[in-house]
């Protein structure tokens, strides 16, 4: 049947192909040719003016997706940011003005600035650090599998008659524990992260005390970037969302600075078929009221042209590019050792993730040429740094159950030394870990003391693009 399935469907298509009328519609949001709205620097205060900053420098850091992965490798790279320091009360980690996110990266984003967040609140707050907050209670939150809410939910025949769907309770599990909700909800501010805490609006009053997180989803409908932040909401008058099961519109004076990070970090991992897209309300047309966004990597994975569009904004006299890669379509074979037709169902099924690996073979050969006209310097921190200038042929097998308790004694004996065959077998494991919301505890660990590794391998490239 598999060989004819092709055929089947061809028949199937073109026997449905009846003609019908056409009602020409030209209102469309953005006509063809247009470029998609963006982040608008001038629409918020300089995150420059954050305390401590050094204001000639503008560092983006992006995180790219693939799940539990890149949230918890993510992390290993923010941690080891920390440890390289600039001054003696300063590091890298606390120069990043901007992260642009896709995906699980927004999970590692969005739990350290809940972590900043929750100690600038504190009266007498004494100085960060990302490894305490991760040993406290980071570890966990991100080792959480985030697999269950939609499972419930999926089963949950109470949902079967609301519109709201199992996309709304991925939402809600990160709300409680990425962004730190119910650490907050037993005290007296039990609080949703919004994005007024990272973006504060021109002409206000108010300091900045945070680095802005841009998420970044695709539209369904034509596949544009949408990146998640208040200007670009205003443009797409969005005027409702769904926020902890709950629906929240409203006819006249919304404020898109209230709608809550949660909703930008799963609207940025809504990946197509698995997981329901993000619906928000607009008033933009009365006859379609919805704007559906499904997961950033449909457009970009790495969140870079996001990226590219704040250093163009940027007025500062340097700027610096970090690109976090936690994608492993680096050692996915291109040769198959089957002769026979692939089975159609098994195409159909890889095609969702199909233009993220398309745009990124793309994208990456691009992102150093246009990054150069802007004056600026990017650094790479992906697994395959692992095996540059190592000349070390990788093992013929690797057994996981062996090699996962013996690398991490090594790393957690000495972080950043590992040897040439040591970090070729890193390099399997590590793109061997499979793209999802859930993680177990010896992967978690891995990522996070590679990630750290990473950072301290690419040391002097960071100190170079920061002088």
């Amino acid at each position: 049947m598999g060989k004819y399935w092709p055929g089947f469907v061809f028949l199937l298509f073109m026997g449905c192909n009846c003609s019908r009328m056409i009602y020409p519609d030209r209102s469309q949001f953005i006509a063809e040719g247009e470029p998609s709205p963006t982040i608008a620097l001038d629409s918020y205060r300089s995150v420059q003016l954050r305390p401590e900053q050094d204001e000639d420098l503008a560092l983006v850091l992006c995180i790219s997706g693939g799940g539990a992965r890149a949230a918890n490798f993510g992390m290993g790279i923010l941690w080891g940011l920390e440890e390289i320091g600039l001054s003696p009360k300063n590091n890298v980690l606390n120069e990043v003005d901007y992260f642009s996110t896709v995906s699980g990266g927004g999970f590692a984003a969005g739990a350290y600035l809940s972590a900043r967040y929750d100690q600038l609140q504190q009266k007498e707050a004494a100085t960060f650090s990302l490894e305490d907050a991760l040993e406290e209670f980071i570890r966990d939150d991100l080792k959480r599998s985030y697999v269950w809410p939609l499972v419930k939910s999926n089963v949950n025949i109470a949902l079967l008659f609301t519109p709201i769907d199992d996309g709304d309770a991925l939402e809600k599990a990160i709300d409680n524990h990425v962004l730190g909700y119910r650490r907050r909800r037993h005290t007296s501010d039990p609080y949703s992260l919004t994005l007024g805490d990272l973006f504060v609006p021109a002409g206000s009053a108010r300091q900045p005390r945070l680095p802005m997180h841009i998420t970044n989803s695709s539209t369904v409908m034509g596949v544009r970037i949408f990146p998640f932040v208040p200007n670009v909401l205003e443009a797409y008058q969005i005027d409702g969302y769904s926020h902890r099961m709950r629906r929240y519109y409203s006819d006249e004076g919304f404020d898109p600075f209230s709608i809550p990070l949660a909703v930008g970090i799963k609207s940025s991992g809504s990946f197509p078929v698995l997981i329901s897209n993000t619906t928000l309300r607009s008033s933009y047309h009365p006859d379609r009221r919805f704007l559906h966004l499904m997961d950033g990597a449909m457009s970009d994975n790495l969140g870079v042209y996001t990226a590219l569009d704040i250093l163009k904004q940027e007025t500062t006299t340097r700027k610096v590019l970090f690109v976090i890669d936690a994608e492993a379509d680096n050692n996915i074979n291109t040769f198959s050792r089957n002769e026979s037709a692939i089975w159609s169902l098994k195409v159909a099924a890889s095609l969702p993730g199909s233009g993220l690996y398309a745009r990124k073979a793309i994208l990456t050969k691009e992102f150093e040429d246009l990054i150069e006209p802007l004056g600026g310097e990017m650094v790479y921190f992906g697994f395959q740094v692992l095996l540059w200038d190592n000349e070390a042929p990788p093992p013929s097998r690797i057994d996981p159950k062996k090699e996962y308790p013996r690398l991490l004694t090594s790393l957690r004996q000495k972080p950043y030394d590992l040897g040439p065959t040591d970090r070729q077998i890193l390099y399997e494991l590590l793109t061997a870990i499979a793209t999802k919301y859930s993680i177990k505890k010896d992967e978690q660990e891995l990522l996070l003391r590679a990630g750290r590794l990473l950072a301290h391998l690419q040391r002097d490239a960071i100190l170079r693009a920061l002088e």
